[in-house]
């Protein structure tokens, strides 16, 4: 049967920054595939909502640090069940082949805006170590200097992109529209982190019940 339908999983603003390997590669794709004739369908993504669990709710949780900078980007996070269904949904449609869509959340997010809702959400302050993108450009240019940690410079490369006071979103309106989805059935960053600390202190409160039913006084 071979190839029906290529989708291809990029970065939004991924032609504006060729210093990061990571994004130059995803645009260089993109170009082979438009000029391959591939039936294909090219996917931008802003970011995960799932990627802040592990950095920053369950730190704040565990009452350990928490690392951010003091970027002024701002990152339009999205579900990726969202992004699965919208997807799934763009694969059946004949019409968007060849092109490109861009999926982002309905709000762009600042590190210091994600960190406040989860101190809200968790009803405790968060222990936060602020690094400035200047020392990762400086550690960068650094690392760069030896073989050894050209891998350590790579992803270090972000922090360029930190510096650039890039949004990392778009108006999804059409991209709605073409895909027959509602906007109010895309998931928000409010409503998934509070379904989160919801569920997560809940168990905590369970488990500290059981725990106090199950200690034995002499």
């Amino acid at each position: 049967m071979g190839v029906q339908k290529y989708i291809f999983f990029s970065i939004h603003n991924c032609e504006k920054h060729p210093e990061v390997p990571l994004m130059e590669i995803k645009y260089c794709t993109e170009k082979f595939l438009r000029s391959s004739g591939l039936n294909h369908v090219t996917i931008r993504l802003c970011g995960f909502m799932q990627g802040l669990i592990g950095q920053y709710a369950v730190p704040i949780l565990e009452e350990k640090s928490v690392w951010g900078t003091d970027a002024p980007t701002r990152i339009a996070y999205m579900d990726t069940q969202d992004i699965a269904r919208l997807t799934f949904i763009a694969i059946r449609n004949e019409n968007i082949n060849g092109k490109l869509l861009t999926f982002a959340g309905p709000r762009a997010w600042t590190t210091q805006e994600v960190i406040t809702l989860c101190e809200r959400l968790a009803g405790q302050d968060a222990n936060v170590t602020t690094v400035p993108v200047s020392v990762l450009k400086f550690t960068r240019q650094l690392t760069r200097l030896f073989e050894w940690t050209s891998d350590v410079a790579d992803r270090l490369a972000f922090s360029e992109v930190l510096s650039s006071d890039t949004v990392f979103s778009v108006p999804m309106g059409e991209t709605y529209n073409v895909l027959g989805v509602d906007a109010k059935d895309i998931s928000s960053l409010e409503k998934y982190l509070q379904d989160y600390f919801a569920n997560i202190l809940k168990k905590l409160k369970d488990i500290k019940a059981q725990s106090k039913q199950s200690d034995i006084y002499f």
